[in-house]
C-alpha cells in the first residue's frame, strides 16, 4: 500500500539513533531527507520533550507524556519537517522510547 500510495518502496527502522533518553539532549531521529513518516512513542515513567529546533525543554518543543504518549509525522501532512533531525531530553535518567521510522528504500 505504501508503495502505491508514495510510488516507492519503503522500509521501516525502529530505534536507529537510540532507545534511551536522559536530562541532557540526545539525538533520536539523525536528519534523513529519505524519511516519509515516523512515530515516538514515550515507554518511560517521565515526560520527554522533542524538537527539530533550538534545544527541546519543557518550554521549547512538544511534550510526550509517559506511558505511552506518543507523536506521529507523515510528511504529506507535515512537510519536510519530517526528515529534519529531532533532539529530545526527558524529566529523568534513562527514559526508554520506541522510534520507528518509515523511510525510502535504496533502489538494487
Amino acid at each position: 500500500l505504501l508503495a502505491a500510495r508514495l510510488g516507492v518502496r519503503t522500509t521501516p527502522f525502529v530505534n536507529r539513533a537510540a532507545s534511551t533518553i536522559g536530562v541532557t539532549v540526545g539525538q533520536i531521529y539523525r536528519q534523513d531527507p529519505s524519511r516519509v513518516s515516523f512515530l515516538f512513542v514515550n515507554l518511560s515513567l517521565n515526560r520527554i520533550f522533542l524538537t527539530p529546533v533550538g534545544v527541546p525543554s519543557s518550554t521549547n518543543g512538544i511534550r510526550v507524556e509517559p506511558n505511552g504518549g506518543s507523536v506521529a509525522f507523515l510528511w504529506e501532512e507535515d512537510g519536510e519537517v519530517v526528515a529534519w533531525e529531532w533532539r529530545g531530553i526527558a524529566d529523568g535518567a534513562a527514559s526508554s522510547f520506541f522510534a520507528l521510522e518509515t523511510i525510502i528504500a535504496p533502489e538494487g
